[in-house]
């Protein structure tokens, strides 16, 4: 299963909490990633929602889950459409590789800088017992 999983709780910058709108940052970047879809009547990507992904030192967090391929949690968007879009096109990119790798020279300029963690996929048999 694979799904773009924002954190609800999110500040809207490295300084506030929210933005003119009253939102937290991760429900405005939640926001303009849903626009983006339904106006490019895209209804592939799954979007969910969590209460915090401790990450809080950043803002806008997402989580790039993926139980097949690598999952990654990257951080520090601004809640923009500029983001969206980066996000679902690295998104798309990583949907397209065989173990959720994407090269660097692939990566849209908006993603760069961004990430935080790689997790191995659920079956993948590493790690500690």
């Amino acid at each position: 299963m694979r799904a773009l999983v924002f954190c609800t709780t999110c500040n809207y910058s490295k300084d506030e909490k929210t933005g003119p709108d009253g939102r937290t940052g991760g429900e405005a970047l939640v926001g303009e990633v849903s626009t983006l879809l339904a106006e490019t009547d895209r209804d592939d990507v799954r979007i969910q929602t969590q209460e915090c992904l401790w990450s809080c030192k950043r803002h806008c967090n997402v989580w790039f889950r993926d139980t097949e391929r690598f999952s990654y949690i990257a951080g520090d968007f601004e809640p923009t459409r500029d983001a969206a879009q980066a996000i679902v096109e690295w998104f798309d990119k990583h949907g397209q590789s065989e173990a959720g790798t994407v090269r660097f020279r692939e990566w849209p300029d908006g993603m760069r800088g961004h990430f935080i963690a790689r997790m191995p996929p659920e079956d993948s048999g590493s790690g500690a017992d």
